[in-house]
């Protein structure tokens, strides 16, 4: 699929296809970076903000990203 956008492309064409670049982007970061990704990144909306930093506390605690502890 082609990152260049389709003018008649639909609004679920559209999320597919930004989900999949996303998809893309986070199986090339390791564990650990991911992690301090998530962590460094502000979020404008306080409930994403809420969300992430419950899931990188998650997975500190579960040991699920090597190297984090």
């Amino acid at each position: 699929m082609s990152d260049i956008q389709n003018p008649h492309e639909t609004a679920v064409e559209q999320m597919r296809r930004v989900r999949d670049q996303f998809n893309r982007e986070i199986e090339a970061v390791s564990g650990p970076d991911l992690l301090d990704q998530v962590r460094s990144h502000r979020y404008a909306s306080p409930l994403l903000q809420r969300l992430a930093s419950k899931a990188a506390s998650k997975a500190e605690v579960s040991g699920a990203v090597p190297g984090s502890r």
